[in-house]
């Protein structure tokens, strides 16, 4: 009985995995990116402020980090594909410093999609993060701080180091996989995928 309960489960485990194929579903990277996970799985998010894409995906972005399987960690870093990304990272890095992601990175979406504010300077964001609670000065240090300034310009070179990523959002699963709705064939499936991958890496 335990050799064909476990027959049976070979069975299911095989018709499982080959739901999702490399090439397919997801892009295997020829060369392994490096992780800042340490012992967990890295699913690393590619995204813009600015992409709407990134905006519509926010919501099942959330839902899926309340289910994350424990072996992963969840990591968002801003693309800067070209200068014109710049700002986009910019208002993450500052967001970060302040220690306001959490409770304004999905705000910031909504300020930008839904009510149509472009943040053309510093001064509109820094007066957006005053309506939002956060103490002026403290917002305009943020914007000259050395540790933004340092991680946009590892944004500008880490998202070079992604080759097959043509725009976002984009996951980067284990530093190894390319999970992204084109590949994934929507914007639920990508989670799937994504949740395949962590399997995958898990047993391995």
């Amino acid at each position: 009985m335990k050799k064909i309960l476990f027959g049976l489960l070979l069975i299911f485990s095989g018709i499982t995995s080959a739901n999702y194929q490399a090439g397919v579903d997801y892009v295997v990277f020829d060369k392994p990116i490096k992780t800042t996970t340490n012992d967990k799985i890295e699913v690393r998010e590619l995204f813009w402020y600015y992409c709407p894409h990134c905006f519509d995906i926010e919501p099942l972005v959330n839902n899926w980090l309340k289910t994350m399987p424990s072996s992963a960690q969840f990591v968002r870093q801003p693309a800067v594909f070209s200068d014109r990304w710049v700002s986009g990272a910019v208002l993450y890095y500052v967001l970060e410093h302040l220690g306001e992601t959490d409770r304004l990175h999905e705000a910031l979406f909504h300020t930008i999609h839904v009510e149509k504010e472009a943040f053309i300077d510093n001064e509109d964001f820094i007066d957006w993060l005053v309506e939002h609670g956060v103490d002026k000065t403290k917002a305009q240090n943020s914007f000259k701080s050395f540790s933004v300034h340092v991680k946009v310009n590892k944004s500008k070179v880490s998202t070079k180091k992604y080759r097959g990523v043509e725009g976002v959002p984009s996951f980067i699963v284990a530093g190894k996989y390319l999970v992204d709705t084109k590949h994934a064939g929507s914007k639920i499936r990508v989670f799937d995928v994504i949740n395949h991958l962590i399997e995958k890496e898990t047993i391995e």
